[in-house]
């Protein structure tokens, strides 16, 4: 550590020991919470100096210089070593060894904490530290359940954490207005300028999530200052969300100043988003598509060319962007194809579709212009091939829409919704095998466990066997015969299913899915539920075709599942939902074209997109959050929550 980082962080230290001195408590019993004092071991601006790893290291020499001090003393340090693991749980950039560590480092601090001994405001920590564990768990619910506790502190700083906690929890359980609610709240408990910067940041981000009917709400002359606060949000992001134009956006701005002078969103806050948009946005005149017109990808290019040019008709700068398309099915290398794009002058490309072509871009040099490359690449040692020195990807963006991506957030819902144990039914293909282990290797890296696992024969029409199978069915009905042989006489007898399955996850394409659900719930699965990606769907026009699958729990794009009468991707005249998704793909990257540097510079805003609400990972992947959905009677009946791809950047 440098000495300047070196005398900064025992400077820190320092002045946290000569303020460890007890606290005087506050039980506030009003609706409105006094703010108070803050006198948290980071309190002011000396938290945010420190780095995670910085915490990390100042939380394990308060635990262990703790265990060496007498009672008064110890809960003292053990406490203020709660509160540094609480903010490290909670904070945006934590790495997953960082987590790991940040958690057990949590449970030995709180194995050597005596409860009956602490103060009122220790046990108001210990009540933090307990929930910011959960919610790494997934366990939102159990988080609100914790702090719907009684809870009071005189300290500024433990309400902030109280709030952002509830913000974090609401937003996983899809409760998302609430969390910016709460967000408000703890805004007003910060004190310092990074503090307030951050915190608007948040807030922003979360606004990001919202799609259009969400962040319609309209206004109330009877509200509370709070929610007064949360229309001013909502006002603010639409002016973002509907106007590209620098000079509109800013007399916009300064209009909405006018209306809230005394905001949490200020001027400074405002022209950092205006700067960022000024100076990432890019400004094109020329595009190109790159897309194989012949051969077996045809049709699904069709399908994406047909919407690149829905889009460009649809948009009001049509007139002044050139579009041409380059044919990538012959023989001719990708970057031969690259090359006489940007001969003819394009600013940015589009393309290629064909996966093996997108892989020679990873692998080779920059594109030289920006690219939205039509597909994605799992397999991670090709994005560490293209990151060693002197390979550069830095304008190749990944837009996919892979099986993958929607098993991982399958398992993403699932852990949100408190599921633990989980069974896996997918066909017995290479289809099959990519969705077991997407989702697998998602679900326990997430900490929940696969109990087991079932391969269905993909041509079967009964899939009675491996359901039994996966239910142990079969094994009770072993037991079943063997005492009746036993006894000697035949037994009234009712199959009893595992126990230790909480949810399945059941990849199938919708001649499966039809049938599947409703065996499960012949042989007593019926409690258990199922959830599936898009693939199961069809057509959504026909309920009698969907019927089947009435409490199926699923994603698919917001065109598809929302009323949105604006979609471009509505004039798509496909009847297979497969190309309706590529032509709202196509759409998408055509809108997307101008904003992706600027979406991957700021990962808190994000795109409202036909395929999904759209952000940009530090990867250059396009990650996509999707509404979920049940069908009722057969009948699409929309959920709240929007869970996000695997890739996406935390919540936090």
């Amino acid at each position: 550590m440098p000495k300047l980082y070196q005398f900064i962080f025992l400077l820190t230290v320092t002045l946290f020991f000569a303020g460890c001195g007890g606290t005087t408590t506050v039980k506030d019993t009003t609706q409105q919470r006094d703010k108070g004092t803050d006198t948290s071991p980071l309190s002011g601006t000396s938290g945010t100096t420190m780095s995670n790893a910085e915490k990390i290291q100042y939380a394990e020499q308060l635990f262990e210089s703790a265990l060496s001090k007498g009672l008064a003393e110890k809960n003292t340090r053990l406490s203020n070593a709660l509160s540094l693991c609480s903010r490290i749980l909670t904070s945006a950039d934590l790495s997953p060894e960082q987590l790991d560590y940040t958690l057990q480092l949590s449970n030995k601090i709180m194995a050597q904490v005596e409860l009956p001994t602490l103060t009122y405001e220790q046990k108001n920590q210990y009540l933090l530290a307990s929930a910011a564990i959960q919610l790494v768990n997934y366990q939102a619910e159990k988080v609100l359940e914790l702090l719907n506790q009684d809870f009071n502190s005189s300290q500024a700083e433990q309400w902030a954490m109280y709030h952002k906690l509830r913000a974090m929890a609401r937003f996983s359980l899809g409760q998302k207005s609430a969390a910016i609610k709460e967000l408000i709240i703890r805004h007003g408990y910060l004190s310092s300028a990074q503090q307030k910067q951050d915190s608007q940041n948040l807030i922003w981000r979360y606004l990001a999530s919202l799609n259009s009917s969400e962040l319609n709400v309209s206004t109330d002359s009877g509200t509370t200052q709070s929610e007064q606060i949360y229309i001013g949000w909502l006002e603010l992001a639409i002016i973002f969300r509907d106007t590209h134009d620098p000079q509109t956006i800013y007399h916009s701005t300064n209009f909405w100043l006018q209306n809230y002078p005394e905001h949490q969103a200020n001027r400074p806050f405002i022209n950092q988003i205006i700067l960022a948009r000024q100076e990432s946005i890019l400004n094109l005149k020329h595009i190109a598509v790159l897309l194989p017109l012949q051969g077996k990808l045809a049709k699904p290019a069709k399908a994406i060319r047909d919407g690149i040019m829905a889009s460009h008709y649809k948009s009001p700068l049509s007139d002044n962007i050139q579009l041409r398309f380059y044919d990538t099915s012959g023989n001719n290398s990708i970057w031969h194809t690259f090359q006489q794009a940007m001969d003819n002058g394009a600013e940015f490309i589009i393309g290629p579709l064909a996966k093996s072509k997108v892989k020679t871009l990873l692998e080779s040099t920059d594109p030289g212009v920006p690219t939205l490359a039509l597909n994605s690449i799992e397999d991670t040692s090709v994005s560490k091939a293209a990151s060693q020195p002197g390979l550069t990807t830095q304008n190749l963006f990944q837009f996919g829409l892979s099986p993958e991506s929607e098993a991982r957030m399958v398992a993403e819902k699932g852990r949100q919704d408190g599921h633990y144990y989980a069974s896996v039914m997918v066909p017995d293909n290479h289809w099959g095998s990519r969705m077991k282990t997407a989702f697998t290797e998602h679900w326990e890296r997430s900490g929940g466990v696969v109990v087991e696992s079932m391969e269905y024969k993909s041509q079967a029409h009964d899939f009675s066997d491996s359901i039994k199978s996966l239910l142990a069915i079969d094994q009770s009905e072993s037991r079943k015969k063997l005492v009746s042989r036993t006894i000697g006489r035949q037994l009234k007898f009712t199959p009893r299913r595992r126990q230790d399955i909480d949810m399945l996850f059941m990849a199938a394409f919708p001649r499966q899915a039809k049938q599947i659900p409703l065996q499960i719930v012949y042989h007593h699965g019926e409690t258990i539920p199922v959830y599936s990606t898009a693939h199961i769907v069809a057509n959504y026009h026909s309920p009698k075709q969907n019927i089947d699958m009435d409490g199926v729990i699923f994603s698919d794009m917001p065109f598809l599942l929302e009323d949105s009468q604006d979609s471009a991707s509505r004039q798509n005249t496909y009847q297979n939902t497969l190309y309706q998704r590529l032509f709202a793909m196509g759409v998408d990257s055509y809108q997307l074209a101008p904003y992706v540097n600027y979406l991957m510079d700021t990962p808190f805003e994000s795109f409202a997109g036909d395929t999904g609400q759209i952000t940009i990972n530090s990867g250059g992947h396009i990650i996509r959050s999707l509404p979920w959905a049940t069908f009722k009677q057969g009948n699409v009946k929309l959920q709240s929550t929007t869970i996000y791809n695997q890739d996406n950047a935390s919540l936090y």
